[in-house]
């Protein structure tokens, strides 16, 4: 009986109620339910793919157990053994392969604490198990089950079986602390907080977390952590990472709210006065701020926090209310981080038929344009989202208003029984009950209203960005918003009904036109994005969609589409680049699917072909003309495209043959592309080659010509991958499907060309290609009579290609490429262990550089084949057997004599250690290394990796002859950094670190910090101190291995205060200065290594650093103990023999050192001594000195400051190198800002004079310069004329406006969009400086003055500069000006307008400006640097326009080269910025005077403005028909157009007839022109 009970656990009839039944008959002496338990347990810890119900069963036997009758059974349920083996069992394996059931595990135990029949055991169990936990989550258990610890505690928690208290008390005991409550639980939390960084631990962690915080302290009291309490371990929790704040978020704001409400408002009202995001003196984005919008983010998807605007009388439930001021200042906030959260908090609702509020609907029109040009995407991504439920929103909601208006309605009118009111206060109620329902539905009918005024901004705001000037960011981001409405089944559970009116109100003539312009766009996803909006339009109603009429379109989508396709195929012939072929090839796509029947489907595809085979004749008769004049890549993407929508389509059996012949002459045209090109891309250098035939024709260059084939090929080979891959579909009867000729031709041809090319574009796209061959080869099986497949002939040739081919190249060009393609088909012949064992033989024979010219190396090939087997994500887990052996492999290549095969090598190697650590680490964590937390690579899973490691550093040890240095440095580096950043394996722990050890006196330096670095990983943790003062004191008279203890000193002090800073203590401190004050009277290395004293140095500036930033800034220099070491440092360099050594490397560390310490001493400016001195000697060491200044924060004193002011000026002064110089004026721009902060009469009495200044403008200006000096020069120019100006209370008034205008000249010079980046961020924030310390001036009652406008519009125009960083600099620098709010650089640009037209909208040279700006004309403002008054530099600014005839003119010259030149600036966007300035025109105040005559800059605009105008109209008349890539669709010409039109606009609504009745003409001429609808509606103000 007892084997068949034990026979039936594994059984899915098992029943624990019956088994215990069977035991309670059964002798205590045989104890089978030991076996039984044992047998459960054993099934159940199998992967719960194959346990089954195994926990299920496990937990009833023990409960089973725990009811028995029978007291053996009860008191094994119950013990202490029992109940920590399930313990166990839970730990180990929930965090391994969780599974459901697991939890009653922990309902049992938490059963036998609570109702243990002895109650002593409970308390036992109990106790061993909470220690074990807090073990766990505090990391003082080797235990690696964090997961399940958490999982545990926070179960027992919540049943109320473990309180707070005993948690606390167990954690002081396992840790021996003696602090109070709050600091013990402070650093408790911490320790959970850092488990939050790892992806599966963080959502129990912050589970964890909120059951702590809400749960109480003891059994018989009810005390919490209070919201201020939980405020304190989060924000602490957020100091530790930034990178926690989104699962702070998620797991521990969200839960809270639903946990405890109330707790989590009082929380959020506690941070809302915490932040200072919204505060006027300092709107930072700090921690606080951050917690404050994810708790409002956290909070708004909950649906207890509202939007602005909404009465308390619609919103009943108890809520956060936002206000709008407050929410529309994160949205204009400079943080993507903080924009990002508000729009979210604006959009996001439980509800998607909730009403947004009227502020909501007006902060969504103001700030949604903001978003969708944002540079960074993750914002444009975020923003995407927002607007996908902002719009199933939307229409949610107006389908509901409407019902209820109806329902509403209907009630009012439905017909009611007359009724005599016994009461007057009856007939009351009843007319106040009409009332409130009359104004019912009126509310909701303007709620209705005010939904669809807003959908019909949006919809016209997304029609704007499609404009051609708009950006990138822009196009996208309209664009996808677009797919949303034209494809409503994106959005889930959408009515069609709201959605189709949607539709209808953004697809139209105009609509039509920007998108199929977009087609033709130079951004691959946007014409991806652009053809599939139009595709979704053509197949949206069947086989009517394309016959149906879009409002405005003059003929049906499928005739413009007709019109635009020729047109585009036109285009890319004449210029041949990669987009407008592409975009012609997508729309000869869309023409195919919008043909009525089968027949007009298949007539395109032949009339491209036909075309393609007259280019192929002539590029076999004269390549060089076909180059020129008839590019093919155009014709084959055409038909990829085609071939890929005819393939989803049946057709009958005679249209099937009709598609075979054109599959048939398609794969031919492959085959002779490829022949007629494969002589420019299979040379050893295609990209500087020319054959000489065609060296002498003219035009053509090596561009030219290798743009030509390597498209061509590129094309041909995606058009055949498209045709191979319909052989995956059923070969059902009707459906295309490539014939086994035509396959085999493809596979044989990619092989072909992938065996032979040498271009790596082309042979990376030929690789996909041949790899999607191999794996459809199975679709093509043998005859029963043939033994070899093409898998079989590949592979073969492949070897073939190893064995003979030239190593021309370190990647071995396409070969590698060839065994991935091979491999991948996942076939078993041949089978992955032959191929990967073969090129194991192959990397593995050995090489003698006496026995090969190294051109014929299979070595290399094999090499890379292994490493691009490892590389690639389809085959490297099937490879991750082999890793070991290739490891080896990799390692003996590094000992080879030959350096092709070393070089691959290691090239293999570090593919492997990719493999190992995954390449999603970031970089800084890999500079970092290991945090000696938990092992970063699982040397179980790997147990020869360990062995292996000890190996290679042992093989460096063994190193002797030529090559020592070389074969020391390949073969140990990877093994070193496998350590470093992985950690110990603990089996060969001691062994590697004596190894790695002996590498400390390596007499190469790069081998000796390596080793120094790795050796931080063994130190991390207590002892390190006697760790290091063993290597020190092993180093013995050996300078190198004094030098590399040293090294790893100085790596681990930097790595142990990153990561474990509890381990710097004072008493550590003190230990480090005995041992290095121990030294310099102890090593006589010390005085005979500079190398060494350098190291030294660095270690005590380190030290010195972490002191300082203990607040000890004030402690004397005299007190400083490790001063005292420079000191005697110095000593022992003067006495040091100088000649020995190099000294550079020593005396920039003295120097810096030197320089930390006289930063102090305010008699006599020692430091300018010190630079000066370092100056005459080594020019590099001076300029390593200064630039560690840089590094140093400035000191408090103003004496030491002005010292400091000094030394740089002093440096400018005394030399001519132009690179010192650099240094000292950046330095001394960022101190001179510091102390213009500081508004004392004390510090401002320490600036420079203007004697001083002087001196030094002239001296810069007189000596040698460098670019870099230069942009240093503009940078220290704004707080020199700051000073300058401060001081010239006596100047003349002419000479300090002169001043003004030259700089400001200067700023707007520097600031072009074809100077540097580094020349224009420095003319921004000497910007920034004026900016910050002049706009107090600027107050209402100061008169204004024209002399600051040059660089006031500098700045402006620095808002719209192309890079994303000078826009957020000039946005911080345009703070000051505009109440010292943080902005994002679109909304600083538009209240820095705004502010410049309410100071200077009456000032006839900023009135010039502004007409200037509307009509794109740009006046050097060099030219009106002058004495004269505003009113004549506003004449001069009015004079000399650019007609806009000669600007168009200019602007539709066609470009057929093929490369074009890219503008300077793709941000700025000329129809917005004409925008901006016609409000800013429309805006500006009556001039003081009226005269019948309009103002100057007025009648210039008008006139320009006139004879654009008639300009417009007679090219409407004479271009003829405009429509899709018309003449107005190119962005230079649609600029110009919009200038001319948004110009008259203006002047038409401020009373011009003549400009309004020009206006009416280009309308009607632009109708019948069919011009771009988006400048049709620019023709404002035409009525009245």
């Amino acid at each position: 009986m007892e084997t068949s009970i034990l026979a039936g656990i594994s059984q899915t009839d098992f029943n624990p109620k019956q088994a215990v039944s069977l035991l309670e008959g059964r002798p205590d002496e045989l104890q089978l339910w030991q076996d039984i338990f044992q047998e459960l347990l054993l099934c159940a810890e199998k992967p719960k793919q194959s346990s089954g119900n195994a926990c299920v069963k496990l937990h009833g036997f023990i409960e089973q157990c725990s009811k028995s009758s029978k007291p053996a059974l009860r008191d094994f349920a119950f013990a202490e053994s029992t109940a920590l083996r399930l313990f166990d069992f839970f730990m180990e394996w929930n965090e391994r392969d969780s599974h459901r059931s697991m939890r009653l595990v922990l309902d049992f135990l938490a059963y036998s604490m609570s109702k243990n029949p002895i109650p002593e055991v409970g308390t036992s169990v109990k106790e061993t198990i909470l220690h074990n936990i807090i073990s766990t989550i505090t990391q003082r258990s080797s235990r690696p089950s964090v997961k399940s610890a958490m999982v545990a505690l926070d179960h027992f928690i919540q049943k109320k079986l473990v309180y707070l208290c005993e948690i606390l008390e167990t954690y002081r005991e396992l840790h021996g602390l003696l602090a109070d409550d709050n600091a013990i639980w402070d650093v408790f939390i911490a320790k959970i907080f850092a488990w939050m960084d790892s992806r599966y631990v963080c959502p129990i962690a912050g589970k964890l977390l909120v059951t702590v915080f809400t749960s109480s302290w003891y059994e018989d009291r009810d005390v919490r952590h209070r919201p201020d309490t939980w405020h304190k371990f989060i924000y602490a929790g957020l100091q530790m990472d930034i990178n926690y704040l989104e699962p702070i978020k998620l797991y521990i704001f969200v839960p809270l709210f639903k946990t405890d409400l109330d707790g989590a408002l009082a929380y959020l009202h506690h941070l809302s006065l915490l932040q200072r995001l919204t505060s006027r003196e300092d709107n930072s984005w700090d921690l606080n701020s951050m917690l404050w919008l994810a708790m409002l983010e956290a909070g708004k998807k909950i649906g207890v926090v509202d939007e602005p605007g909404r009465d308390q009388e619609q919103n009943p439930q108890p809520a956060f209310q936002l206000q709008a001021d407050v929410l529309e200042s994160v949205l204009c906030h400079d943080s993507h981080e903080a924009r990002s959260s508000a729009v979210s908090i604006l959009i996001a609702s439980p509800s998607t038929t909730k009403p947004y509020t009227t502020a909501a609907l007006e902060l969504l029109k103001q700030h949604l344009p903001s978003f969708h040009e944002d540079s960074d995407p993750k914002m444009r991504y975020d923003v995407l989202g927002h607007s996908r439920n902002m719009i199933k929103r939307i229409q949610s909601t107006i389908e509901s208003l409407r019902r209820d208006i109806e329902r509403a309605s209907k009630m009012d009118k439905s017909p009611k029984s007359i009724v005599v009111p016994k009461f007057p206060t009856e007939e009351a109620k009843n007319g106040q009950s009409q009332k409130h329902q009359v104004d019912t539905v009126a509310a909701l009918r303007d709620t209705l209203r005010q939904h669809g005024d807003f959908v019909s901004w949006y919809v016209g705001f997304l029609k704007d960005e499609l404009a051609p000037t708009a950006s990138y960011q822009r196009h996208i981001t309209a664009l996808k918003a677009m797919v949303f409405i034209v494809r409503p089944a994106l959005l889930p559970g959408n009515n069609l009904n709201s959605s189709s009116e949607l539709k209808g109100l953004l697809v139209d003539a105009t609509w039509f036109r920007s998108v199929l312009n977009l087609i033709m766009d130079p951004f691959d996803d946007v014409r991806d994005t652009a053809a599939s909006l139009v595709m979704s339009l053509l197949l949206e109603s069947g086989e009517s969609g394309p016959q149906r009429h879009i409002s405005g379109l003059v003929r049906t989508p499928a005739g413009e589409l007709q019109s635009f396709s020729h047109k585009a195929d036109e285009l890319a012939r004449r210029t041949a680049r990669a987009d407008h072929a592409d975009g012609a090839a997508r729309s000869f796509e869309l023409l195919c699917r919008s043909g009525m029947n089968t027949g007009d489907r298949i007539r395109i595809p032949f009339e491209v072909l036909s075309s393609l085979e007259a280019k192929l004749t002539a590029a076999e008769q004269d390549l060089a003309t076909a180059v020129l004049q008839a590019p093919v890549h155009g014709s084959f993407a055409s038909l990829r495209y085609i071939w890929g929508s005819l393939s989803s389509i049946k057709f009958s059996e005679a249209e099937v043959k009709i598609l075979a012949e054109l599959q048939d002459r398609t794969v031919a045209c492959c085959w002779r592309i490829w022949q007629a090109v494969r002589h420019v891309l299979c040379d050893d250098s295609p990209e500087g080659h020319l054959p000489e035939e065609l060296e002498e024709v003219e035009g053509l260059d090596t561009k030219d010509l290798l743009s030509y084939s390597f498209r061509a090929v590129h094309e041909s080979s995606n058009l055949m991958r498209v045709i191979a891959s319909n052989a995956r579909k059923n070969r059902g009867p009707g459906l295309l499907a490539p014939s086994r000729r035509n396959f085999e031709a493809i596979g044989r041809l990619t092989f072909d060309e992938l065996s032979n090319l040498r271009h790596r574009g082309a042979f990376t796209t030929v690789s996909q290609t041949f790899t999607s061959c191999c794996q459809l080869v199975k679709y093509f099986p043998n005859s029963p009579n043939d033994d070899s497949s093409l898998l079989d002939e590949w592979y073969e040739g492949a070897l073939t290609c190893i064995h003979t081919q030239a190593s021309t190249t370190r990647r071995s060009a396409g070969i590698p490429a060839l065994i991935v393609g091979i491999l991948s088909s996942n076939a078993d012949r041949p089978s992955f262990e032959d191929v990967i064992r073969n090129l194991q033989d192959i990397g593995g024979r050995p090489a003698l550089v006496s026995e090969t010219d190294g051109s014929n190396l299979p070595q290399v090939h094999a090499l890379n084949c292994i490493k691009d087997i490892f590389k690639s994500s389809y085959l490297s887990k099937r490879a991750e057997p082999y890793l070991t052996d290739c490891l080896q492999l990799a390692a003996s290549s590094l000992k080879s004599e030959v350096w092709a095969i070393r070089n691959c090598g290691l090239l293999l190697l570090r593919s492997l250690i990719d493999c190992l650590f995954g390449t999603s680490e970031s970089k800084t964590s890999i500079e970092a290394g290991w945090d000696g937390r938990t092992v970063k690579i699982p040397y179980h899973k790997f147990r020869s990796l360990p062995a292996l490691l000890v190996n290679l550093l042992q093989m460096g040890q063994q190193s002797s002859g030529v090559l020592i240095g070389t074969q020391t440095a390949e073969s140990v580096f990877p093994a070193l950094d496998i350590i470093r950043r992985a950690g110990p394996p603990e089996e060969f722990r001691d062994k590697l670190y004596d190894i790695i050890a002996w590498y400390l006196g390596s007499r190469i330096w790069h081998v000796r910090e390596i080793a120094a670095r790795t050796l931080c990983s063994f130190l991390l943790g207590p002892g390190w101190l006697d760790s290091v003062s063993d290597l020190i004191s092993s180093s013995g008279s050996s300078a190198n291995k004094l030098h590399g203890a040293l090294l790893a000193f100085k790596f681990l002090l930097e790595r142990l205060a990153d990561v474990m800073p509890d381990q710097l203590s004072d008493r550590d401190i003190q230990a480090v200065y005995d041992l290095l004050e121990g030294l310099l009277s102890t090593n006589r290395c010390m005085s005979t290594c500079s190398d060494v004293r350098a190291v030294y140095v660095e270690i005590i500036n380190f030290i010195t650093r972490l002191e300082l930033a203990k607040d000890l800034a004030a402690v004397d220099l005299a007190a400083r103990p490790f001063a005292h070491l420079i000191f005697r440092l110095f000593e022992i360099s003067i006495h040091s023999d100088q000649s020995a050594t190099p000294l550079a490397l020593q005396d920039i560390r003295l120097g810096q050192a030197a320089l930390q310490n006289a930063l102090d001493v305010e008699e006599g400016n020692l430091l300018a001594q010190i630079v000066i001195a370092a100056l005459g000697g080594d020019i590099n060491v001076a300029c390593s000195m200064l630039e560690s200044l840089s590094d140093i924060n400035p000191p408090e004193s103003n004496q030491a400051r002005a010292n400091l002011v000094d030394t740089y000026i002093q440096v400018c002064l005394e030399t001519d190198a132009p690179e010192p110089r650099t240094i000292a004026l950046e330095n001394l721009a960022a101190l001179m800002d510091k102390m213009l902060h500081d508004t004392t009469e004390e510090c401002r009495q320490r600036l420079p004079t203007n004697e001083t200044i002087t001196q030094l403008w002239a001296d810069l200006h007189a000596k040698p310069m460098n670019p870099s000096l230069s942009d240093a020069i503009i940078r220290v120019s704004g707080p020199l004329l700051v000073i300058m100006i401060s001081q010239s209370k006596g100047a003349a008034p002419n000479d300090l406006e002169l001043w003004l205008r030259s700089w400001g000249a200067m700023m707007s010079d520097a600031g072009m969009a074809d100077r540097t980046f580094d020349t224009r961020m420095a003319a921004v924030s000497a910007i920034a400086s004026i900016s910050a310390n002049l706009a107090s001036t600027f107050t209402a009652e100061t008169i204004p003055n024209p002399v600051h406008l040059p660089w006031l519009l500098a700045l402006y125009d620095a808002l719209n500069d192309d890079d994303d960083e000078i826009r957020a600099a000039a946005a911080s620098a345009a703070a000051p000006l505009l109440s010292d709010q943080r902005l994002v650089s679109v909304e600083a640009g538009r209240r820095l307008l705004r502010w410049l037209v309410g100071r200077y909208g009456a000032v006839s040279e900023f009135r010039a400006h502004v007409v200037c700006r509307m009509t794109g004309h740009s006046t050097s403002t060099s030219s009106l640097i002058t004495q004269d008054s505003g009113d004549n530099t506003a004449a001069r600014l009015l004079e000399n326009w650019t007609p806009a005839e000669t600007q168009l003119a200019e602007a539709m010259r066609f470009d057929d080269s093929l490369f074009v030149i890219e503008e300077q600036n793709l941000y700025v966007d000329e129809v917005r910025e004409t925008r901006r300035w016609r409000d800013a025109f429309s805006s500006l105040p009556p001039l003081p005077a009226p005269s019948p005559s309009p103002s100057a800059e007025e009648a210039a605009l008008s006139q320009w403005t006139l004879a654009g105008l008639q300009t417009l109209t007679r090219l409407a008349g004479a271009e003829g028909g405009d429509g899709p890539l018309g003449w107005t669709s190119k962005p230079e010409v649609f600029a110009i157009c919009a200038r001319i039109l948004v110009s008259g606009s203006a002047l038409a609504m401020a009373g011009n007839r003549g400009i309004k009745e020009e206006m009416r003409r280009f309308w009607d001429e632009g109708r019948r022109a069919e011009v771009h609808g988006l400048l049709l509606g620019m023709c404002e103000g035409l009525d009245g």
